[in-house]
């Protein structure tokens, strides 16, 4: 049986910081683009404001929930609290 190491955080507090570093901004067409500057892919738009910010947020979770699925780092984590918590790989349950 192999220990590994699985990492524990609020995902609600990590959007909530995320999103506390957005940028917002008007384009030549009047569409509202909300983007995360210092990392890449997320960003999002809308007509207004809280639209661009609600589909930036769903950017977010999407961005967290592929990186979890795919074993990528997640960026931005360490804006919150991390626990590192220790789990038995067991393998597959037999049929």
């Amino acid at each position: 049986m192999n220990t590994k190491k699985a990492k524990m955080f609020s995902l609600t507090k990590y959007i909530e910081k995320v999103l506390a570093k957005a940028v917002y901004e008007r384009d030549e067409n009047g569409v509202i683009i909300a983007k995360i500057p210092e990392m890449s892919g997320f960003f999002a738009q809308g007509s207004n404001f809280e639209e661009a910010r609600q589909n930036l947020q769903e950017v977010i979770e999407g961005n967290v929930i592929l990186a979890l699925q795919l074993g990528f780092p997640i960026p931005g984590l360490e804006l919150i609290e991390v626990k590192e918590v220790d789990y038995a790989e067991t393998g597959a349950p037999k049929a």
